[in-house]
């Protein structure tokens, strides 16, 4: 009359199974690809450090060189475009100079400061998801 039926449970356990290796396999591509998107960045971190340190070197020279004109002369503003290791960045310097009195002399201070970044402008209004930028500052006088 009536047959038993057997092996219900064991495609219902089957079918969970799968299901659940389905989920931990796409968990783990997602958490790859986040950890390689990450690390990328990092490194494109360290670069724009140093196309930014590259740029304060090159406006620190000029400011500390003999016969300097002046932040108006050639420094503020000047854009570097980088190759080799550092393709892709650019860094722009910015000068501002302000003089102060100390006792019976005169100081000038220089103050330059290197932004660099991955794009064109730096600072865009909306920056892409693998923009980067890093900006550093120095402070001179002579």
């Amino acid at each position: 009359m009536f047959r038993r039926s057997r092996g219900f449970a064991s495609g219902l356990v089957i079918a969970i199974v799968v299901v659940l290796g389905t989920i931990m396999g796409a968990s783990l591509v997602v958490i790859s690809t986040t950890q390689q998107v990450g690390a990328s960045l990092d490194l494109q971190g360290v670069r724009a450090y140093y196309a930014a340190r590259a740029g304060l070197d090159w406006g620190l020279y000029h400011v500390l060189r003999t016969g300097f004109a002046g932040c108006a002369g050639g420094v503020n503003g000047k854009s570097i475009v980088f190759t080799g290791n550092l393709a892709g960045f650019r860094s722009t310097i910015a000068c501002s100079e302000t003089s102060h009195k100390e006792g019976s002399s005169n100081v000038t201070l220089y103050a330059v400061t290197s932004t660099a970044c991955n794009d064109d402008p730096c600072n865009p209004a909306t920056p892409g998801a693998h923009y980067v930028e890093r900006q550093v500052r120095a402070t001179v006088s002579k």
